[in-house]
C-alpha cells in the first residue's frame, strides 16, 4: 500500500451505515470503497463479510444478511477460536 493508494484507487474513508443490537456481541455494519462490510465481534474476536454494494438492494437487505443462522454459526466459530488460541497460549506458556 501506499499513500492513500490501493491497487490504483483511491481510499475512501470507513463510514459506519448502522449497528444492529445483540445481547452477546456487537454488530456493525459499514460502508466502505463500494462494498458493504459487515463485522461481527465478541470479546477479542471479530468476523467481517464484504459484499459488493451493487449486490443487494441497499442496507436494510444488508441487514437481512444477519440471520440467526450466520450469527449462531459466528458464534460458534469464535468459541473455536478462542479454544485454538487458548491451547496456543498455554503452549507459548509452557516453553522454557
Amino acid at each position: 500500500m501506499c499513500g492513500q493508494y490501493f491497487c490504483g484507487k483511491p481510499s475512501s474513508a470507513v463510514r459506519l451505515a448502522d449497528t444492529i443490537p445483540h445481547p452477546h456481541c456487537r454488530i456493525s455494519i459499514l460502508s466502505w470503497n463500494e462494498k458493504w462490510i459487515i463485522e461481527i465481534e465478541a470479546g477479542q474476536y471479530k468476523q467481517s463479510y464484504k459484499i459488493a454494494q451493487d449486490s443487494v438492494a441497499g442496507l436494510d437487505a444488508v441487514k437481512k444478511l444477519v440471520t440467526p443462522r450466520l450469527l449462531s454459526a459466528t458464534l460458534d466459530r469464535f468459541r473455536s477460536m478462542h479454544e485454538d488460541f487458548a491451547q496456543a497460549f498455554a503452549g507459548l506458556n509452557s516453553q522454557p
